[in-house]
């Protein structure tokens, strides 16, 4: 009875005192909203099963050889040798041109093995998936489309099985549509876009690609991952000429097993730890801060607390009560947080760098709501109990015969300031580290000039992706030469991989240069086919010798061109020109005819990298960007050059069409997104400092206001009453930001390996963020003092 009692008091006074109890319900609904939506986020991530049947038996399978995939030959030896595996299969990604209707068109396709979509559990909402007979060499492929494809692309023709597509100008027929929602393409996973249709794949393609597989029952990830290392000593034993690992060393070469749901987790479970702390930090402040309006609170409710107890209420009959207004806060806190959990998810949503479509399919159900309402049940226990336990302390006679005692409540309202400031300048430090990573990657020299730059991306049909090809270098120097015709336009090249966006590495040996054991020294590098006009049309400067020639053809490789750090790391400078690189022994050595300067090969790294290029008149792929500098608007360019282009070949696609200023910022969305982040914790975060030294001044002045009069009309000046009021205060203050500031030193390698952060952090910038820190405090105080400064003595003392 006297809890149901307690608790309607607690809603009588979440009504009564409505201003306290809104902003109390706010400051909850901002700490609770944010840590439900991250729960939501790691719940998706963690714990909501996966859309694929007995997903956790499903396992991918790369080699330990950095970012290199199996081979389509290493699938075939797996899928012989396992002991541990019920189903093996495979995928590669790639571009590929859908002609004979209308304008061509790119489309993204996976190239699957027929048992791809049975490992995954998937079956045909329409017609079938794939047959084993359809992988066989020589069979002309069969197409799955994705349901998405199917409606936007055939506007969910019924009768679309059996239609032929003509794919790279080879027909392939549609044999399935696959169900809604069935999807395969993450990130992670090296799958940057979703997928139109699945076509099935030949066995004896030689590129990389992903293994997928499910496991025995019973099978552990620990045996299945023995078993794959035991695949790798037998190959290197049986396969040296394939495999230079004769001494079976695991960390020259072995595969790796990884459970699906990590490797689609990736890299951003970094971020999502990252997020969780940081909102948990914030939550811990809102909890600071609403202890402070309660403790507030609870002084002014002095009296009432005095007649409760000598009418005979005990000490823990008046700390459960305000235990349990407390929880009809947290309650009305943790109601408007979880309306906020989803606001906050789709904003995390929709500014997440990278897309994944394992957190996109996060959503609010039982568990996100029990875990809600237990934080809001821990947080009233947390900001409570320091107001409870004060506000339960008051003896009857002062309490009714006086007002509250000087000073009362202030050693708790200090030390909460206190550690809202070491909490605000913890989060303040690591957003100054995300601040200070994204200025040293928008500020370090590019190496090109992006402006009046448009980039776009060609494939030849009938190509693999990234596959050299005898003809290609002929047809996009054609498609070049139509180009550089247009009125308006500079010049333009191909180059198979722009600026921040490395095409293909590899190592790269100089003849007669060895290290210091006397073998040939060997340094890995960035391989870049290119046209002649491209370190024009970019404006990378060269620094010796010459650039490459039209008249540089051929079927042979025999001339290139080093940027300025790959003469650096073998040794040299300018005088790398004339020098030979060794191609091997059935090769002719290629000589590096000139030197440019250095450009920023990835969007993330400022230091640079070792780099070749070739020209695409002696060796090219089928797939290659385009850049044209022009000073004519981005749209009418693109149609222009779509022109010239359909002029020569009118099977061709234009497509990833961007500018190089976009083509950048692609570049940095991370260490954007990551300065959003914790920018928007640390402000939030010293917002509720600020609104806490706003309330502890406001209370001091409350409870000093006789004090205050009587030294003012003693003769006190305005700026001794200033530093009365604010001594103990700005000590706390000072206490709480030397914390704040020795945790962020002591964690910042923490925080710059969960982001990605080079910047290490410097001495101005911790400053800088002490004094903005002071900057807002003392801002928050300026209007409570200046009403203590103001005081007529008289009017006080007559109040009093």
């Amino acid at each position: 009875m006297g809890t149901f009692q307690d608790l309607r008091h607690g809603a009588v006074l979440l009504r009564r005192d409505a201003a306290t109890s809104a902003l109390i319900v706010l400051v909850l609904a901002l700490g609770i909203g944010g840590n439900a939506a991250i729960f939501t986020l790691l719940k998706a991530a963690f714990l909501d099963p996966l859309p694929y049947r007995d997903a956790r038996r499903l396992v991918t399978i790369i080699e330990n050889t950095g970012w290199v995939m199996p081979s389509v030959k290493e699938y075939q030896d797996i899928r012989a040798r396992n002991r541990t595996l019920d189903q093996v299969a495979f995928a590669e990604h790639l571009d590929m041109q859908l002609t004979g209707n209308g304008e061509p068109a790119r489309v993204f396709v996976a190239r699957v093995t027929a048992s791809f979509l049975p490992v995954l559990g998937v079956r045909a909402a329409l017609g079938r998936t794939f047959l084993d007979e359809e992988t066989q060499p020589g069979r002309a492929p069969s197409v799955v489309l994705t349901d998405a494809f199917w409606r936007s692309r055939t506007a969910a023709d019924p009768h679309i099985i059996g239609r032929t597509l003509w794919l790279d100008g080879q027909p392939a027929m549609v044999v399935g549509v696959l169900p809604r929602g069935f999807q395969f393409d993450y990130p992670a996973l090296g799958i940057q876009e979703p997928v139109d249709f699945y076509i099935s794949s030949p066995s004896e393609l030689t590129v990389p690609i992903r293994i997928i597989a499910r496991l025995h029952p019973g099978v552990t990830l620990e045996a299945a991952a023995s078993d794959m290392r035991r695949i790798a000593r037998e190959l290197t034993s049986e396969h040296p000429e394939r495999f230079t690992n004769p001494q079976h060393n695991p960390s020259l070469f072995s595969f790796i097993t990884i459970p699906l749901r990590d490797a689609l987790v990736g890299t951003q479970r970094s971020l999502l730890w990252l997020l969780l702390g940081g909102s948990g930090v914030l939550l811990l402040i809102a909890c600071a801060n609403t202890a402070q309006l309660l403790l507030a609170r609870s002084l002014r409710r002095a009296r009432e607390v005095a007649i409760r107890s000598a009418l005979g209420a005990s000490r823990r009959r008046l700390i459960r009560q305000f235990l349990l207004e407390g929880m009809v806060l947290a309650v009305c806190g943790g109601a408007a947080g979880l309306l906020a959990a989803r606001w906050i998810l789709r904003i995390l949503l929709a500014l997440l760098p990278t897309r994944n479509p394992l957190l996109a399919s996060a959503h609010v159900d039982a568990r996100a709501i029990a875990f809600t309402m237990l934080i809001s049940l821990v947080s009233a226990i947390v900001f409570a109990i320091v107001p409870a336990v004060k506000g339960s302390r008051w003896e009857p006679g002062p309490g009714l015969t006086s007002r509250v005692t000087t000073g009362e409540g202030n050693r708790w309202r200090h030390a909460i300031i206190g550690l809202e400031a070491a909490l605000s300048m913890f989060l303040l430090c690591g957003a100054g580290l995300v601040v200070e990573n994204l200025r040293t990657l928008l500020t370090a020299p590019m190496g090109f000039d992006p402006a009046h730059v448009l980039a776009m991306r060609l494939k030849l049909s009938a190509r693999h992706e990234n596959s050299i090809d005898a003809r290609a270098g002929d047809v996009f120097q054609e498609y070049l030469d139509r180009i550089e015709a247009i009125p308006g336009v500079e010049s333009a090249a191909t180059v198979t991989g722009p600026p921040l966006r490395p095409a293909r590495g590899g190592n790269a040996e100089l003849l007669g240069v060895t290290d210091s054991s006397g073998a040939l020294k060997s340094i890995i590098g960035w391989n870049h086919l290119i046209s002649a006009d491209y370190f024009r049309a970019l404006h990378i400067p060269l620094l010796a010798g010459r650039t490459l020639r039209r008249d540089d053809a051929g079927r042979a490789v025999t001339v290139a061109v080093v940027n300025e750090e790959f003469a650096r790391q073998f040794g040299f400078g300018a005088d790398i020109v004339g020098k030979q690189i060794d191609e091997g022994p059935r090769e002719v050595p290629t000589t590096i005819v000139g030197m440019v300067g250095n450009v920023r090969t990835r969007g993330l790294q400022t230091t640079p990298f070792p780099e070749v290029y070739l020209s695409h008149l002696q060796l090219a792929w089928g797939n290659t960007y385009l850049v044209v500098r022009s000073a004519l608007p981005p749209g009418q360019l693109l149609k222009q050059v779509k022109t010239a282009i359909q002029s020569a070949n009118s099977d061709q696609p234009v497509f990833g069409v961007e500018t190089m200023d976009e083509l950048i910022s692609d570049a940095v969305a991370e260490p954007r997104f990551d300065v959003f982040l914790i920018g928007a914790f640390a402000l939030i975060a010293l917002s509720m400092a600020a609104a806490g030294m706003y309330s502890v001044i406001s209370c001091l002045v409350s409870q000093r206001t006789g004090e205050i009069a009587i030294r003012m009309a003693l003769g006190a000046s305005r700026g001794a009453i200033v530093r009365t009021i604010l001594g103990a205060t700005v000590a706390w203050v000072l206490v709480g930001l030397a914390c704040g500031l020795a945790l962020g030193l002591a964690t910042r390698n923490t925080v710059r390996s969960m982001v990605n952060v080079a910047a290490t952090g410097s001495a101005w910038m911790y400053a800088t963020l002490v004094l903005f820190f002071f900057a807002v405090t003392l801002a928050a105080a300026y209007v409570p003092m200046r009403r203590a400064s103001r005081l007529d003595p008289a009017a006080a003392l007559r109040c009093e």
